[in-house]
C-alpha cells in the first residue's frame, strides 16, 4: 500500500474512509475490502495523517469538503 504524505489518498484509504463514514466498523470494512482489521486501521491512520486531520471524523469532513466523498455516497438511516 502506498504511503501518502501530500494530502492525496490511495483508493484503499479513500474506500476505508467512505465505509467508515457509512458507519461500518473496522472489522466490517476489512471483510468488505478483503483485508485485515489491522490493515484497515493502518489505511485510516495513514489517510488521517496525510490529510492533516486530528481524527477519523475530521478526515471524513476534509474528504467531503474537498469533494473526495460525496454526501450522496453516505447512507442516512
Amino acid at each position: 500500500m502506498p504511503r501518502v504524505l501530500d494530502g492525496h489518498l490511495s483508493r484503499g484509504q479513500l474506500a476505508a474512509l467512505l465505509l467508515t463514514a457509512n458507519g461500518l466498523t473496522s472489522r466490517q470494512i476489512a471483510s468488505e475490502l478483503g483485508t485485515t482489521e489491522s490493515g484497515i486501521h493502518q489505511r485510516v491512520n495513514e489517510a488521517t495523517h496525510a490529510l492533516g486531520a486530528r481524527s477519523r471524523t475530521h478526515a471524513i469532513a476534509i474528504c467531503i469538503a474537498r469533494g473526495l466523498i460525496a454526501v450522496d455516497d453516505i447512507a442516512i438511516p
